[in-house]
């Protein structure tokens, strides 16, 4: 028989652990917490008020779980119930990163973000109003960065301020990077090496089966992704999930971005590791398992290594074209865009133009003289390289995705971002930079004493074109189809307006005839 003392410690025990609880989760001024029950149990998120709107209310649910900590080189799991209330009041770890320059460690990593293996979470920012059953529109934002680096909980794509003034709810997530996302094993299968690709597909998926719980309409889901997120959006687009898990969706500079050869850096990975000839007898692929992060990175970073996605037909099928010329991609509203000096931010590390354009064009001397001789005489090696950049690999390639979509009957709206701001810049002659229209978009660039009117007008300006986007994509955001008008490519922020101007599409298009047998050959 169980004495008095014998119970009454466990119970003691239990009510001290709810007390400590609830001093970690409660606001100080006793308010509780918004609260979210789903099939994996309670969500207790916080509540937070956007100084740029006065009086308008948040709720955030941080580094929710949309799977099980992930074992390293193999396919993730759907998260386990939990049985305490999750407390989603604080980010997680960033998956790890691997910058190919100090300087855009610089750029995009100070102060260093926590990483971890253990990174598969997701954010929600909740406008005040949505509940459940409101049937609030949802952007699901998936992050650029080459495959290597970013992180959806950067502080640049906090989603408060544009849930709060436009009413969506806000998705951002992480995804494995580098080797540990796109490992190129050949004991892995081909179908489970794009490990970051299918962590971006169950994260979408466990949005589609759990954001009524947070207000959001799972029918009303809007992808968006900039750079390597735009093409991975763009793959998701080609190979579709079943039931359809959204109905729009926008990409911004869509690069496929990771070069190099994932076989090769495989190997290399492991010859440094020591992972060859074990005498163990362990396969290759389970001592790189067994391998320290650190070891691993440092081979890496010696031998500056890239493992890109490999196209397995399931997750990446390479040129969207082909999706749509058999049918296979999805049929939804499409808005897609560049900026206008994308290059500058990646001509650092792009080789001199000649042999750049040697590899595009085949080695084809005639042709690349022809090219460069399209491009001002007295133009540096550095603008050079980035109009080169700019244009191939943004501007003309965006603008065949766009006319290839459209042809196939997609709705497709085009957009050109040029606006350039002092407190944007992360080095003199940026411009208008890859990446730096998300701080407008989100609403998170400085308020200094740089910050002009304009940037205030035109960062609205985009979160009401997204958002409105999102809310009723047959619509459109505001301009002609690609192809419906003669004017059809909306210019943001260009001659010091607050969003711009309409213009035809092939005015700035027209440096792309010397592209197009190129774009042609390689796909989009």
């Amino acid at each position: 028989m169980l004495s008095p003392k014998s119970v009454a410690w466990p119970a003691f025990g239990i009510l001290l652990s709810w007390l400590v609880y609830q001093r970690q989760t409660c606001p100080a001024g006793g308010s509780p917490p918004p609260t979210v029950t789903l099939d994996y149990g309670k969500v207790l998120g916080a509540t937070t008020v956007q100084p740029t709107y006065p009086g308008a209310t948040v709720k955030q649910f941080l580094g929710v779980p949309f799977a099980s900590p992930p074992e390293r080189f193999l396919p993730a799991v759907p998260p386990v119930p939990w049985e305490l209330p999750l407390n989603a009041q604080e980010l997680k770890p960033s998956c790890h990163q691997q910058f190919i320059m100090e300087h855009y460690r610089e750029i995009f990593n100070s102060p260093p973000l926590p990483e971890s293996e253990d990174c598969l979470y997701l954010n929600i920012f909740v406008p005040a109003s949505a509940t459940v059953g409101s049937g609030t529109p949802v952007l699901f934002w998936i992050h650029g960065g080459n495959y290597q680096i970013g992180s959806g909980r950067h502080h640049e794509f906090d989603g408060s301020s544009i849930a709060a003034n436009e009413n969506v709810v806000v998705v951002t997530i992480n995804y494995r990077l580098g080797v540990f996302g796109f490992p190129a094993s050949p004991e892995i299968p081909l179908e489970q090496r794009n490990l970051g690709l299918l962590d971006q597909r169950l994260a979408l998926k466990w949005v589609h089966e759990n954001i009524g719980g947070f207000g959001g309409d799972p029918a009303k889901v809007t992808l968006v992704g900039e750079s390597a997120g735009a093409y991975s959006v763009k793959q998701i687009l080609a190979n579709p999930p079943e039931p359809l898990s959204f109905r729009a969706a926008i990409l911004q500079s869509q690069a496929r971005g990771v070069q190099g050869d994932g076989d090769k850096s495989w190997e290399t990975l492991a010859n440094g590791l020591g992972c060859n000839g074990e005498p163990s007898g362990a396969s290759q692929l389970s001592c790189v398992q067994a391998a320290p992060v650190e070891k691993i990175r440092q081979v890496i970073d010696r031998y500056n290594l890239g493992f890109p996605p490999a196209i397995d037909g399931t997750t990446d099928l390479g040129n969207f074209a082909h999706a749509l010329e058999q049918g296979n991609a999805a049929k939804v509203p499409l808005m897609i865009g560049t900026n206008a000096d994308e290059g500058t931010m990646l001509a650092m590390i792009f080789p001199p133009p000649r042999i750049a354009l040697g590899s595009i064009f085949q080695n084809d001397a005639t042709v690349v003289e022809h090219v460069l001789s399209t491009y001002p005489e007295n133009a540096s090696e550095f603008e050079l390289k980035s109009r080169i950049i700019t244009d191939f690999a943004y501007t003309c390639t965006t603008s065949a995705l766009a006319t290839i979509s459209a042809n196939a009957g997609q709705a497709v709206w085009r957009y050109y971002f040029n606006a350039s701001f002092p407190n944007l810049q992360p080095f003199p002659g940026a411009g208008v930079w890859h990446t730096s229209e998300n701080s407008l978009i989100f609403g998170t660039y400085p308020r200094d004493n740089q910050t002009t009117s304009q940037q205030v007008r035109l960062s609205r300006y985009m979160q009401r074109t997204w958002s409105q986007f999102a809310k009723d994509p047959e619509a459109g955001p505001g301009w002609p189809q690609v192809g419906k008008a003669v004017r059809d490519l909306q210019v943001m922020g260009g001659n010091g307006t607050s969003w711009g101007e309409l213009i035809e599409g092939k005015t700035l298009d027209s440096v792309c005839k010397v592209y197009w047998p190129a774009i042609a050959a390689i796909g989009v």
